[in-house]
């Protein structure tokens, strides 16, 4: 496949495909086996060269729908080809109950031990800080910021909801698990300095996270959530055990796997928030 055509349909001229194909990131993704299998994948060629006609046209024309529909096998063809397409790319459904098992997050080495120590200690504060006595649910979320004057900078904090504002977004119909809607969505950051040690500690680099740095802070977390939870913190400050999120602003199947691990299974969160992480529910899926 070309993809100089493909960026070409989204407006990306010759001078803006050299400079992404020079990224070394770029160029080892574009080597991958992963990349390769999508590349060749017949769904997503016939999908592009169909696109391809409507932008050489200037527009999508009456008889372009139909076409498309036609070379795809109609639309469950092209949620088939779609399929396909998500799940050469590692999107496909996974077992969330096999998934959990064998995700085993570990601190590798003396400055993960500490960071999960001096996690667990700012978490046992945060919380103990918290105004409201009903909460009842809690999120643990990290991304990279920028300053004012665009100082970039790792952000670690803690989001809280309780009965009340849920029973709210009951009533509204709002998405109750999205932290956006909850009582406070951004209660309060850990400081820099263990963040920056841990950081320093490990060999990352703040601006350059693929991905791994986010992955293993999150690891982390679940860590600190199940000690937390094995010396029942939440119980003796709220009266019962709140679940914890650990995720940033969008949520996926592995919020989920996360969640179940760190709160030591599925009972503490419904099928809403399974379904908000990607997750079908099973009678839907027999139906």
């Amino acid at each position: 496949m070309d993809i100089g055509k493909l960026m070409g349909m989204f407006g990306f001229g010759a001078d803006d495909l050299q400079e992404v194909m020079d990224d070394p990131d770029v160029q080892n993704m574009m080597q991958s086996e992963q990349m390769q299998q999508l590349l060749q994948s017949p769904g997503l060629s016939g999908l592009l060269g169909k696109a391809g006609e409507i932008a050489a046209q200037g527009g999508i024309m009456p008889d372009d729908m139909d076409s498309i529909m036609e070379s795809t096998g109609g639309i469950d063809g092209l949620l088939a080809g779609m399929g396909d397409l998500f799940g050469s790319m590692g999107f496909d459904e996974i077992d969330l109950d096999e998934e959990t098992e064998n995700y085993e997050p570990e601190a590798v080495d003396a400055g993960d031990r500490a960071f999960v120590t001096e996690l667990k200690a700012w978490l046992k504060d945060t919380l103990t800080d918290i105004p409201a006595q009903d909460v009842c649910m809690l999120e643990i979320g990290y991304h990279l910021g920028y300053s004012e004057d665009q100082t970039p900078g790792a952000d670690l904090w803690l989001a809280y909801n309780t009965t009340q504002t849920d029973a709210e977004n009951r009533t509204k119909g709002a998405e109750r698990w999205n932290f956006a809607n909850w009582t406070d969505n951004y209660f309060r950051s850990i400081d820099d300095e263990p963040l920056t040690e841990w950081r320093e500690s490990q060999g990352y680099e703040l601006e350059e996270d693929d991905g791994d740095m986010t992955r293993h802070i999150y690891d982390l977390a679940v860590l600190a959530v199940m000690e937390l939870h094995k010396d029942q913190f939440t119980e003796q400050r709220f009266g019962h055990k709140v679940p914890f999120i650990i995720e940033d602003y969008e949520y996926n199947q592995k919020t989920a796997i996360r969640a179940v691990k760190a709160n030591g299974g599925k009972e503490l969160f419904d099928k809403e928030f399974f379904s908000d992480c990607g997750f079908e529910d099973d009678e839907e899926e027999q139906a």
